[in-house]
């Protein structure tokens, strides 16, 4: 949909949307969980979050800032994206503040760093 867009000019682009879509396919591994960049990306940028994805973990679940629906299922996917945009943008703006705030709180490199210590011990 896009030419290749630099890094730097994410945030810019992502606050043009009122919804971001990340959505994977059914891959045996995410069982383990996922952590991609783009979604993290997504939630810093306060964003409702479509996310189809079937892994061990679900950020936009656990942070409440968007809807998930199963991977590789385009009724599900355009089912969600229509429950979003039925939603009021005070509602997607709450969502998005919600990523945010579980981001900060959880995917920070101090934070990760911390966590990473720990373990060692």
């Amino acid at each position: 949909m896009f030419a290749p867009v630099a890094k730097a000019q994410i945030p810019r682009l992502l606050a043009a949307f009122d919804i971001a879509y990340i959505g994977w396919q059914r891959v045996p591994i995410y069982r383990f969980g996922i952590a991609p960049n783009k979604l993290m990306d997504y939630m810093m940028a306060c964003r409702a979050v479509l996310h189809s994805v079937d892994a061990g973990n679900d950020p936009v679940a656990e942070a409440g800032c968007g809807v998930t629906v199963p991977p590789a299922d385009p009724q599900a996917v355009a089912d969600g994206l229509m429950a979003l945009a039925a939603r009021s943008s005070a509602e997607r703006a709450a969502m998005g503040e919600r990523g945010r705030a579980f981001v900060l709180a959880n995917h920070t490199y101090p934070v990760l760093a911390q966590r990473f210590l720990e373990a060692l011990r």
